[in-house]
């Protein structure tokens, strides 16, 4: 066997000693700063476009304000659940004022079907200031190694 296989939407490797690590493909905004002087209120939206339900993992992390920073300073959302088949879903979290944070998305499956658009305002219901809005075309896939789903 070599030292990668596919199992559902995590990946498999074995490190130097044998052991395996588990990876996971994420789709993921990048660091994004809220340069606004008041807390910004992420909004996430999600469609399954499946006709089946799928398994989904929402986060927005807090990356704090430092110029240089090893891990994120908060999670200021972390949901996981069943989205069911032809349905959209909305989730919100609050970032401060100058902070830096991601939204990331995990789909059991590595299904495409699930789509994300995220956009900041600056109050629930408020207006979207503009260069806050992140569309399902603009994510970039990573993959993570120890991102437990």
């Amino acid at each position: 066997m070599s030292d990668f296989e596919q199992d559902g939407f995590e990946e498999r490797r074995e490190n130097r000693e044998g052991r395996r690590r588990r990876r996971s493909l994420v789709r993921t905004t990048g660091i994004l700063q809220n340069n606004q002087a008041v807390a910004l209120n992420v909004h996430v939206e999600l469609v399954n476009l499946n006709l089946d339900e799928v398994e989904v993992r929402v986060q927005v992390l807090n990356w704090g304000t430092a110029v240089t920073q090893t891990n994120p300073v908060s999670t200021a959302l972390d949901v996981t659940q069943f989205l069911l088949g032809n349905t959209r879903t909305a989730f919100n979290a609050t970032i401060p004022a100058s902070n830096h944070y991601e939204v990331r998305l995990t789909v059991a499956g590595n299904d495409e079907n699930v789509l994300i658009n995220t956009y900041g305002r600056t109050a629930v219901g408020g207006g979207i200031p503009n260069g806050y809005v992140v569309l399902n075309s603009e994510f970039t896939t990573v993959e993570i190694e120890n991102c437990i789903f």
